[in-house]
């Protein structure tokens, strides 16, 4: 009997068999040692803060469908493996997915530049129906750093890092803010420096700015730029009342300068308020840097990422310890 089996056991048929098991055995071990999940490279972060992060929904409903297993993560080759809890670390920039077939949308970057134009206001809704940062589709979890005035046109950065935001506007920082201002009248360069450097004293306090330069206007340029401001104001403004209130005092200058100057503050109408008070009323106002973010010829209502060196300006004030703006 035992020989039997033996003669059974060494029957080409079963030796056939068993190299099939074996060699199944083996494709399936493969494949199992291919399928196994990578390592989360670079920091990572509870489940549950990414996908909220990432504005799938509040922390307690991410919470939620992670722990019903309906999170996946996807790797380069396709493969997907499920996340096993609220609790497991994966990176901020994992490709997830709800049941295998709805994508969490990336995270927003850091900061984006963005060059608001003139007559729209820096707020996210406004009462009266106008121009405010709500039309904006480039902000999904973003916020604006500060704020321009209605009648300022320029830089805006958006931001999706509270603390990071904190940082820029903290006056402490001394983060640098440069415009460019359309001040009436003709300029003297060398007093206007002086007493820029020496602190304007104004109904919010004393504040000093670096003058970078001032040119005059040439002659036959400064009523086509009255005229061009006169032409394009918003709806809600009749100029009749403008000029009874005296705003439009402007409307018969001669001569017009453009001020570059640099300043590390930014009070509510602070650069209108110090020129002013140095005998040269703004009648246009631009912001083109804020830090190491420059404006350049991004055009008006127009975004961009930032450039690598502006990337790391920004990385390197995340370590600052945030204070409260």
């Amino acid at each position: 009997m035992a020989g039997a089996l033996r003669l059974a056991r060494n029957h080409p048929t079963h030796l056939a068999t068993r190299c099939l098991s074996a060699s199944n055995s083996s494709a399936n071990n493969n494949s199992k040692s291919k399928r196994k999940k990578p390592q989360v490279p670079g920091k990572a972060y509870r489940a549950d803060r990414v996908l909220s992060n990432r504005g799938w929904g509040s922390r307690a409903e991410c919470f939620e469908i992670l722990k019903q297993r309906r999170v996946f993560q996807k790797f380069d080759d396709g493969v997907f493996f499920p996340v096993l809890g609220p609790s497991e670390k994966i990176s901020m920039d994992a490709d997830i997915w709800i049941d295998h077939k709805v994508q969490v949308p990336l995270p927003p970057p850091l900061l984006r530049v963005y060059h608001k134009p003139k007559w729209v206001l820096s707020v996210m809704n406004d009462g009266k129906g106008r121009k405010n940062l709500s039309e904006l589709d480039f902000i999904h979890n973003m916020h604006p750093v500060g704020r321009l005035d209605y009648d300022t046109s320029g830089l805006l950065l958006f931001s999706s890092d509270g603390s990071l935001t904190q940082t820029l506007l903290h006056p402490s920082n001394e983060i640098q803010k440069e415009y460019v201002a359309l001040v009436v009248g003709a300029v003297n360069e060398e007093d206007l420096r002086k007493t820029l450097e020496e602190g304007v004293e104004t109904s919010m306090g004393a504040f000093p700015a670096n003058l970078v330069e001032a040119n005059p206007i040439p002659e036959d340029q400064v009523k086509p730029l009255i005229d061009d401001i006169l032409n394009n104001l918003p709806p809600e403004y009749e100029l009749d009342k403008l000029e009874e209130k005296g705003y439009l005092f402007f409307k018969d200058a001669t001569e017009l300068s453009e001020v570059r100057l640099v300043v590390e503050e930014g009070k509510h109408r602070m650069i209108r308020r110090i020129l002013a008070n140095s005998g040269y009323p703004v009648i246009g106002l631009k912001r083109e840097r804020l830090g190491a973010a420059s404006l350049d010829d991004l055009e008006p209502g127009q975004y961009r990422e930032l450039t690598e060196k502006e990337l790391q300006w920004a990385e390197s004030l995340r370590k600052r310890k945030p204070k409260q703006a």
